[in-house]
């Protein structure tokens, strides 16, 4: 039997009968392509018959007529289903001026490249427990993951083997790293069990700017004139995350306003965002020419859980973040139980 190795150009071993004819295969072609195996004649041949099975059982047979010394033939392989195969099967033919026919038994490996997507959101990303779930559109064969700090190094890597879990299924890898350090982007790169792969990068880095929050007048949105320093402060907090982080990606600032249970629920929505606005715009004048979102969650997400009516400080706040452009709001927990209405700061 002659194994006829990816891309090479391959001699068949001597035989009692001269080598009459030699193999060249395209075996790693994108989707959309057939693998292709083409047969020369080392002297003139007819009556040319390839049987094949492949690993899943499917059966090819392949003819040609004839062929002159130094001609071809190229045949295509297979159906042109995505992922690797394995194919064994009997080659033969007439070799001119002798008598029976000449045989050889092949086996060969192909891959048909085919586009595999990778899925994950924030609610399966722990970045405590350096757990990373995703899913992919193909039976899973493997991944490895590389964690990326916020100076660019390496902080850390993972590995795992899966069981040709289904697409769709949750795969799970895990990582480690030093304690304390931050991920800016994790690199990806899956397999699926087929021999599809693929890397992503995925950025779940985010920063929430720690300040003092601005107290705003009872239903009121207008900042004081002496609760702009602390605005100050915040906008130089931001300045220095994002010279630090803009090296890496495009950046985005995420503005949160959120009240405490008195008044009705839609007020309260009205007022955050209002609020949420006004702390924008007070940020685009000083500088600050980052893309800004700006939403109001009113009492859906309290800091403090409380009865309604309630009057507590600790739920009248506003959260800012960054984040990378184009990708979701990194806003997680009672977050995402909330329908959020960013609008973005013209």
């Amino acid at each position: 039997m002659v194994r006829i190795c990816m891309l090479v150009l391959l001699l068949v071993a001597g035989t009692a009968t001269a080598q009459p004819v030699r193999y060249e295969l395209q075996a790693d072609v994108p989707v959309g392509k057939k693998p292709v195996l083409k047969v020369s004649a080392l002297e003139k041949i007819s009556e040319l018959r390839l049987e094949l099975r492949r690993d899943d059982g499917k059966q090819f047979t392949l003819t040609h007529p004839a062929l002159a010394k130094g001609q071809g033939v190229a045949w295509e392989i297979g159906d042109g289903a995505a992922g690797k195969a394995t194919y064994k099967g009997t080659l033969t033919l007439q070799v001119a001026g002798q008598s029976g026919r000449w045989t050889d038994e092949i086996d060969f490996e192909t891959l048909v490249r085919a586009p595999m997507k990778v899925t994950y959101d924030a609610a399966h990303l722990d970045l405590d427990k350096r757990v990373l779930q995703f899913q992919l559109s193909r039976p899973a064969g493997s991944a490895r993951l590389v964690a990326i700090g916020e100076d660019g190094s390496e902080l850390g890597t993972g590995s795992a083997t899966y069981a040709k879990e289904p697409p769709g299924t949750w795969l799970s890898i895990t990582w480690k790293q030093p304690p304390g350090a931050r991920v800016m982007m994790l690199k990806l790169r899956a397999e699926s069990a087929d021999g599809i792969a693929t890397n992503v990068e995925l950025v779940p880095w985010s920063v929430t700017i720690d300040h003092e929050d601005v107290n705003f007048a009872t239903d009121s949105a207008v900042i004081e004139p002496g609760e702009e320093k602390k605005l100050d402060a915040s906008v130089d907090k931001i300045a220095v995350v994002a010279r630090r982080a803009e090296k890496f990606m495009k950046l985005r600032l995420y503005i949160a306003g959120h009240t405490d249970t008195v008044g009705s629920s839609a007020k309260n929505r009205k007022l955050s965002l209002d609020r949420a606005r006004a702390i924008a715009t007070y940020f685009r004048k000083k500088g600050i020419a980052l893309p800004i979102m700006y939403a109001g969650f009113g009492e859906d997400v309290l800091a403090k859980p409380t009865p309604d009516g309630t009057d507590e400080p600790v739920n009248r706040r506003v959260d800012y973040v960054l984040g990378p452009d184009g990708a979701p709001p990194p806003f997680k927990g009672p977050y995402l139980r909330v329908r959020a209405d960013w609008k973005q700061l013209k």
